[in-house]
């Protein structure tokens, strides 16, 4: 105590100085092995309230050791003033603004297990060098940003309850304005969303009703919080108005749906995916034959480490479980800790945005009303209450068919993918993610929904699936919603729309990748007819099922089936024709994976003596002459790309790859052609 009498914090205190002057003593001589002398004077509240406003900024660069300050300063100062500036700092979280102690610096650098990168051939050791002191720059930034995070939120978390007026809310919106940036520029760390999840549940008690002491309570004792505090020195006998304590609970509902938007879109991709992954985990679980052998699943991948058996990758597998257990603890708060009602959830995530921005006039939810001008809520952050909640009971209860309501995803993909149609696939991979696995979960019913469509429904809702598959850049979003697509158009019962809507996407679309998709549905189409015409005139079918189709079909279905000549002659000069290259023969490389899809089918019209009979390939051939506007040309084209390859524009190894695999292609079905002809002739 001798040693701290003589300290230059005890012999400046006021009123030896003026808390602005002390204040300027504080900021130039603080040091962490000041901050235990600190921590016993802040034990004033008079000091504390005085000095607080100004004093978190300098305590906040010492971190951690300067948390017991910081708690010191929420509890005792003017609740009023630290939440302001708790707010106001939260603005500079994560971008660095504060020095960093040298002694931190040497601790966070010892105990991070950074990567040193190998000397590759031709780096030199100062390069080397200099990537290991940027990558260990950025870890301690990172881990900076976090501890001011944390202790910011913590100070919030004390002062707000002390705040004594008729309205606290009004601090509420502000500070959950100021925390929502702050947390998407450390969302990296698990301990930020613990934080957040912490301040929540912190507040939630807060705001709910002070119950009536009991008769014999003169036996207990303060809590430890009502032992700490001191009063609010603003609070002058205000009552808090009736109304509160739900308008804080709404703002809170509102604000934990932005948290979780905020969380679920900064999770890294896994691979090219999303980062949850949900719809390939439940394809996985569901479909198990088309995990590729000796390859490890996407589920096992979010398993926990030690039950993972021989791949074990390190941590940053085991972070993948790590983000699978927070997001489902987001949204077990959202549900049971603020209580957001299921079916709120379920009335935005069906919901446009339309309907959403007129809530207060259209709805019936009061939560939704006021709600929406005070604090609104996230939409995307529903649709991935619901999305988590479904992937809980799928890939965790293990519940096959979870309760859902009929036609929802039709309804979830016109309110979130893009209206602009040109743009549908670019949306954030995890939104897209929780619509397919919304679709995938209750396959059956969507299916039975789509087959009461009416035929511009349908196609609106295939186009967007098609789309969907089309654009977005994820190869496993892709494939699933190609899946779907697929599932959807060959379930639907009109023949007539389906085939409307093949001829209309190869009319219409843009997409190379779609039109190869196209012709694999075309071709589906075919084979399925040829095989239910050929059940039919076996009379393996019985009548009533018979009957039970002709029900479900189109009226303007009959006599139209795809099994027939009338379908390559429509679709004809989309399939089988060459588009005029650009000014080299190398503008035909975009079209390669086109021509072989087409070439297949052309094949299999050959090859099949069932589909050559019902389609009367012969004849069309005869009439339209394939083989001389569409197969022989493409040899040629062949050629001369491979006579000369830089000057036909073919710039790689894979390029010329491709043209010689077309080139044999071409050769192998102009053979086929050639010998079912002269078993023909023969014949």
């Amino acid at each position: 105590m001798a040693d701290d009498n003589q300290s230059i914090l005890v012999r400046a205190l006021p009123p030896a100085t003026d808390h602005v002057l002390y204040l300027m003593i504080l900021e130039y001589n603080l040091r962490k092995a000041d901050l235990p002398l600190l921590h016993r004077l802040l034990q004033d509240s008079r000091l504390t309230i005085k000095l607080g406003w100004d004093l978190i900024h300098i305590l906040l660069p010492l971190l951690p050791a300067s948390r017991e300050c910081l708690v010191d300063v929420a509890r005792l100062g003017n609740p009023r003033e630290v939440i302001l500036k708790a707010a106001e700092l939260l603005g500079n979280t994560g971008r660095s603004l504060w020095g960093e102690d040298e002694d931190e610096a040497d601790k966070s650098d010892s105990d991070s297990d950074l990567d040193v990168p190998a000397s590759n051939e031709g780096q030199t050791n100062v390069q080397v060098a200099s990537e290991v002191r940027v990558k260990k720059e950025t870890h301690r930034s990172s881990y900076r940003s976090v501890i001011e995070f944390q202790a910011l939120l913590d100070m919030i978390s004390t002062v707000y309850p002390r705040i004594k007026t008729q309205h606290p809310s009004k601090f509420l919106i502000s500070t959950f304005e100021a925390i929502l940036p702050a947390y998407a520029r450390v969302t990296s760390s698990s301990m930020s969303t613990i934080a957040v999840l912490t301040l929540i549940e912190k507040l939630c008690q807060s705001a709910k009703p002070v119950l009536p002491p009991r008769e014999n309570s003169a036996v207990n004792k303060p809590t430890n919080s009502e032992q700490m505090s001191a009063p609010d020195p603003e609070g002058h006998g205000e009552t808090v108005a009736p109304e509160e304590a739900g308008v804080q609970i709404r703002l809170l509902r509102s604000f934990t749906t932005h948290v979780i938007e905020v969380y679920f879109e900064s999770l890294p991709n896994v691979d090219d995916g999303p980062g949850l992954a949900w719809t390939q985990r439940y394809q996985e679980m569901q479909h198990p034959e088309r995990i590729v052998p000796f390859q490890e699943s996407m589920q096992s991948r979010f398993m926990p480490l030690p039950t993972r058996g021989e791949f074990k990758s390190g941590q940053k597998l085991n972070d993948l479980n790590n983000r699978d257990l927070m997001a489902q603890r987001l949204i077990r708060g959202a549900l049971y800790g603020v209580k957001i009602p299921w079916k709120d959830v379920v009335w935005v995530a069906r919901h446009s945005p339309t309907d959403f921005d007129n809530t207060n006039q259209s709805n019936s939810s009061p939560i939704l009303q006021s709600t929406h001008e005070e604090f609104p809520l996230s939409r995307k952050g529903m649709l991935y209450i619901m999305g988590a909640e479904l992937a809980s009971k799928v890939l965790h209860e293990k519940i096959d068919r979870p309760p859902m309501v009929l036609g929802f995803h039709f309804d979830s993909m016109t309110g979130f993918l893009n209206q602009d149609l040109a743009a549908i696939g670019t949306e954030p991979l995890i939104v897209l993610d929780t619509i397919l696995l919304l679709g995938f979960t209750r396959l059956e019913d969507n299916v039975e929904r789509a087959s009461r469509f009416s035929n511009p429904e349908f196609c609106q809702y295939l186009q967007k699936l098609s789309l969907l598959s089309a654009n977005t850049p994820s190869s496993s979003i892709r494939y699933h919603a190609h899946l779907m697509a697929t599932t959807i158009l060959h379930a639907y019962p009109s023949k007539r729309a389906r085939f409307s809507f093949i001829q209309d996407t190869f009319e219409h679309c843009p997409y190379e990748n779609l039109l190869v998709c196209t012709i694999g549905w075309l071709k589906e189409e075919i084979l399925a007819a040829v095989a239910s015409e050929s059940v039919v005139k076996n009379e393996a079918e019985g009548i009533e099922e018979a009957m039970k189709k002709q029900q479900l079909s189109d009226d303007t279905d009959a006599g139209f089936t795809f099994a027939s000549p009338e379908t390559l002659k429509s679709l004809s000069s989309y399939l089988f024709s060459i588009d005029t290259p650009g000014e080299h023969h190398g503008g035909y490389m975009g079209r390669i994976p086109f021509y072989m899809t087409a070439l297949n089918l052309y094949y299999l019209l050959w090859v099949s003596p069932v589909v050559c009979e019902r389609l009367q390939v012969p004849a069309f051939e005869k009439m339209n002459d394939i083989q001389g506007r569409f197969v022989t040309p493409l040899k040629n084209i062949c050629r001369v790309l491979l006579d000369d390859p830089p000057m036909a524009g073919l710039r790689s190894d894979h390029e010329i790859a491709e043209v010689q695999l077309l080139q044999t292609t071409v050769d192998m079905v102009l053979a086929a052609v050639e010998r079912v002809q002269s078993e023909g002739n023969s014949t």
